[in-house]
């Protein structure tokens, strides 16, 4: 089933070019609200397919290549950092597949670097051979110049080379900052942009037989159960149903600690909330806890492909760290699990203190979620160890829930690499729903 999004984007694909296009307009037409309709007709601009002309308004236009608002060709970073390009001037329009910052050894670079990324790198003339016999075109950072060595190399390989006045850090924080200046103007996608309306349910007095029979049909094993007011009272699945007596009430086998979704929440922090919970549907309740929809791993995976993948301002560069990074269980409770990469670095080439601080909270507040169902919020965080870990480090991150009350909750996180202690901290979350 179509989610309003993608029918609102096929509706403006079907106009004549020319048709002039508003907020209202479709909001009547396709009988949506004027958020999402704005949000739609701000995402048919952005893949070409209308125009905003002063004092004409928006329009439909030919369709013309898509391309990504937060991308950034070598040509356009050039002159963000000031540079000078000293080869590969035919394959400046490149969009960068990676940036890696070359700060660490040659047997972890090449494990890190593909085709096509950029390496910022300094006057170390190794790495910079190695990157471009790896396929990727050179930033070269601090005012270095490059040998006649690594200039023929490029030459050869018609690999772009640039060199910049800046220090990696502050070219860094330039190339960044032009990013997210770019992702200020992508609207957030919202669960109610992307949700199934017409979902199928259950009520509490069907049999599990009902169950079965919808699963059956339907293909899906996950199903709201809603009450004859349509307030959502639980949730059934396969887990639920599997041995139970076809004659059992739905009522009795159902799991009536639910997960839910506001249509305002995004869908960004919904995706890592599924993640960590394992769960492959949420319902979408309002605030009278009433059934309004329901959103999928698949819908979420759907948007993201719709949007181009698109990172939400705030929340980029959490999602790119976390991802590679799995949820397990000790002893003592929760613990994360993953490798520190190139992402994660300082100048130094290990783990940033912020990388580490913010891998570390995360791990609290799964710990928390999923031993206590709260949602909290960091009231103070304190690292008294820290001994950062290098890249391609694997870590693992210890969580222990120390102390609760009514409103707050301490935890004590450790991080280690095999047997060595990389950092412990101890936080103080307060509850802001359980």
């Amino acid at each position: 089933m179509e989610t309003k999004h993608e029918v609102i984007i096929r509706y403006i694909r079907d106009l004549q070019v020319g048709t002039k296009v508003s907020v209202r307009q479709i909001a009547k037409e396709l009988d949506v609200s004027e958020g999402t309709a704005y949000r739609a007709i701000k995402e048919a601009e952005s893949q070409g397919l209308v125009s905003s002309i002063p004092k004409v308004g928006t329009i439909r236009i030919e369709d013309v290549a898509e391309k990504e608002l937060e991308d950034l060709n070598l040509r356009e970073i050039s002159l963000i950092v000031e540079g000078e390009v000293l080869c590969g001037h035919e394959k400046l329009g490149t969009l960068p597949q990676q940036f890696v910052i070359g700060s660490t050894t040659e047997e972890v670079l090449g494990k890190y670097i593909e085709k096509q990324a950029l390496l910022l790198v300094g006057d170390r003339e190794e790495m910079q051979l190695l990157g471009l016999e790896k396929g990727a075109a050179l930033l070269v950072t601090g005012g270095f110049m490059v040998s006649d060595l690594v200039l023929q190399k490029g030459k050869s390989l018609n690999l772009p080379i640039i060199t910049c006045p800046y220090d990696t850090f502050v070219t860094t924080s330039m190339i960044n900052r032009a990013v997210y200046e770019r992702l200020t103007y992508k609207e957030l996608v919202r669960v109610e942009d992307i949700m199934v309306t017409e979902a199928e349910f259950l009520s509490p007095e069907y049999k599990v037989s009902k169950w079965h029979e919808l699963a059956q049909r339907s293909g899906h094993s996950r199903f709201p159960v809603v009450d004859h007011n349509g307030v959502l009272v639980g949730i059934v699945s396969a887990v639920d149903a599997a041995g139970a007596d076809p004659d059992a009430s739905i009522l009795a086998v159902m799991t009536a600690d639910v997960l839910t979704a506001g249509p305002k929440t995004l869908v960004t922090h919904l995706s890592r909330v599924l993640v960590w919970e394992g769960f492959e549907l949420v319902p979408v309740v309002d605030d009278e806890k009433h059934l309004i929809g329901v959103v999928s791993r698949q819908d979420i995976l759907k948007a993201f492909q719709q949007t181009q993948r698109q990172p939400q301002v705030g929340e980029t560069v959490d999602n790119l760290t976390l991802s590679g990074f799995k949820l397990g269980e000790w002893e003592g409770g929760v613990k994360l699990e993953g490798e520190i990469t190139e992402f994660m670095v300082s100048e130094m080439g290990t783990a940033s203190v912020g990388t580490v601080v913010m891998i570390m909270s995360t791990a609290a507040f799964i710990a928390i979620r999923k031993s206590l169902k709260w949602d909290t919020v960091t009231e103070n965080f304190t690292l008294y160890q820290m001994s950062p870990p290098a890249v391609g480090e694997m870590v693992d991150v210890f969580t222990k829930i120390l102390q609760t009350d009514k409103k707050t909750c301490t935890v004590e996180i450790e991080m280690y690499s095999g047997t060595e202690l990389k950092g412990k901290a101890l936080t103080t979350a307060r509850v802001v729903k359980k």
